[in-house]
């Protein structure tokens, strides 16, 4: 090759943006990871949820930690989802709060806490620091506040009505039905935008709670709630089906069950063994405290 073929043949190379050569480079490694790296998840019922994206699926690995599992995406830099399970019902105070989040080094580009500043986003645990640490102690709630746990979430969500449901979850359900499989992860879509650090924001998030007795169909309650809430609103306006969280999130849960044990449980959320009509209504803890100016209702 002349010099001056090699001179346009370097310009050409050095012209690629270097975000795709990164964004190449993450996801060949990320798939590597996955295949090498076999999963632990005792947390998880009914198999992996598995993404329908292959590109989401190939840049996706999961993580153990103490109390909680989680499939953590390079291409969103945030969870895909959190798993774990309630293991009966939180004894006293848990331990303080830690004074700072941590990055994840088991991740391929660590995310700092510093990448949410002055974003307009909360660090939204999506395993809870409170119920995971009194249920699996210090540890636990150290492994959740790794920011490969965290997401970006509106202050009314995230302190207001997200907070509604983890209480819920802590006193209303961890008591009563010991056991219970939870699944919590963020939802995506074509207008997702980024922080300024490459994080993604979500739409809106999700939980789902599913209770297995025996031999009996599994009981399963799901929440899809959009980050634009006031936080007020009566839990019940966000319950969904199983069903539909997987076409809005591009995940197949349980996919491991027999289809027609998952159609039994999957097609509408079962409120009435959940009991939830007598909390919906509650107020956020911090209600009171909150200072995050008026909420204009659609």
């Amino acid at each position: 090759m002349s010099r001056k073929k090699r001179r346009r043949v370097a310009r050409r190379h050095a012209a690629w943006p270097r975000a795709t050569l990164l964004s190449v480079m993450i996801l060949l490694l990320a798939a590597l990871i996955h295949v090498l790296l076999p999963p632990a998840t005792p947390d998880v019922y009914g198999g992996l949820p598995q993404p329908q994206s292959l590109p989401i699926r190939l840049s996706s690995h999961v993580l153990r930690n103490e109390g909680f599992s989680l499939a953590y995406s390079e291409w969103w830099r945030t969870p895909l989802w959190v798993a774990y399970r309630l293991s009966g019902l939180p004894e006293g105070a848990s331990p303080p709060r830690p004074d700072h989040f941590t990055r994840d080094r088991r991740t391929l580009w660590p995310v700092d806490e510093a990448d949410y500043s002055h974003s307009g986003y909360d660090r939204g645990h999506m395993a809870p620091n409170h119920l995971i640490a009194s249920l699996y102690g210090r540890e636990a709630q150290r492994d959740s506040f790794r920011m490969s746990n965290i997401v970006p979430q509106s202050p009314r969500l995230n302190q207001l009505l997200w907070q509604r449901i983890e209480a819920l979850e802590a006193d209303g359900v961890a008591g009563r039905f010991p056991g219970t499989y939870v699944m919590v992860g963020p939802v995506f879509d074509a207008a997702s935008r980024r922080l300024d650090s490459g994080v993604a924001v979500p739409s809106a998030f999700y939980r789902i709670w599913l209770r297995v007795d025996g031999d009996a169909v599994p009981k399963a309650l799901a929440f899809l709630v959009p980050q634009t809430v006031c936080g007020d609103e009566p839990l019940t306006r966000y319950l969904v089906s199983v069903d539909a969280l997987e076409a809005v999130t591009g995940l197949d849960f349980f996919a491991t069950l027999d289809d027609a044990l998952e159609a039994q449980f999957e097609s509408q959320p079962s409120s009435d063994f959940w009991s939830l009509t007598s909390y919906a209504n509650r107020p956020a803890h911090y209600a009171n405290s909150f200072r995050g100016g008026r909420c204009t209702r659609e």
